[in-house]
């Protein structure tokens, strides 16, 4: 009787243990099944979303390429005001100004998009700059700085320095757009093909930007104002896609008639 319940418990206790695996694999299959279900339906969006950003990617064809040069960086801040850096500014306004540019389907490149030196040789460092434009087969230079006159405080305006005859085109294009700003005087356009390296060194139309006198109270005001950076970038940029409309595209359009 005994061996005979011994057994009755031995069977109970199978029959739980294989009711048990067989909840377990059908709890198993269950989930396979949702999860595999789950990620057929997620899938082809997935796929679909990769597959524009490939498009979009070969669909970027660039009309023309722009170095953009924030003065300074680094261990060189350049032009400072009650802690207000040149190096600060001119980085601010290249980022607003590449922004704008590649809305316009133009290429922007940097020579420093953080606070960086190129070199801790300062000769070196502006070489690296120039070098930029060649290595990325670019069409126009633009350097970006702010001035400071310790002599007087009453010094103020926007300056622009071309490398030639060549640039004149682009400097007049990018004046015109930062005299709509309102925000400071034009003080003219200044040959610095042999005076500064960045220009004297490059191998592209190119131009320096001295966007005002940090130590003027009417400048100062403008400079250290991030939001009106952000303007003047756009005013930049707008003399740039000017250039490469007017000059560049006229250009090429005439040498494919040529052909």
């Amino acid at each position: 009787m005994v061996r005979k319940k011994k057994r009755i418990r031995k069977d109970r206790v199978i029959i739980v243990c294989v009711l048990a695996l067989v909840i377990c694999f059908g709890i198993y299959k269950g989930t396979s099944w949702m999860i595999h279900t789950i990620s057929s339906l997620l899938e082809p969006e997935v796929q679909q979303e990769v597959v524009q950003e490939k498009e979009e990617e070969k669909v970027k064809e660039y009309i023309a390429t722009v170095v953009l040069d924030p003065g300074h960086g680094d261990w060189d801040p350049g032009a400072n005001v009650n802690d207000v850096l040149e190096k600060d500014i001119t980085l601010t306004t290249a980022k607003a100004i590449g922004q704008a540019l590649e809305e316009a389907n133009i290429k922007a490149v940097y020579t420093r998009e953080s606070d960086v030196s190129l070199s801790n040789n300062k000769i070196e460092d502006l070489k690296k700059r120039a070098a930029t434009s060649a290595e990325n087969n670019a069409h126009y230079f633009v350097s970006v700085h702010v001035n400071s006159f310790d002599e007087s405080d009453e010094v103020s305006g926007f300056e622009i320095y071309k490398k030639n005859n060549e640039s004149e085109s682009l400097a007049q294009n990018i004046g015109k757009h930062m005299e709509t700003l309102n925000y400071s005087k034009k003080r003219g356009i200044i040959d610095g093909g042999k005076s500064l390296q960045v220009l004297r060194d490059n191998t592209v139309p190119s131009v320096l930007i001295e966007m005002g006198y940090l130590n003027n109270k009417n400048d100062y005001s403008y400079l250290s104002d991030n939001e009106k950076l952000q303007k003047m970038g756009e005013a930049i940029a707008n003399g740039i896609i000017d250039e490469v409309q007017t000059y560049l595209l006229k250009d090429s359009a005439q040498n494919n008639t040529n052909k």
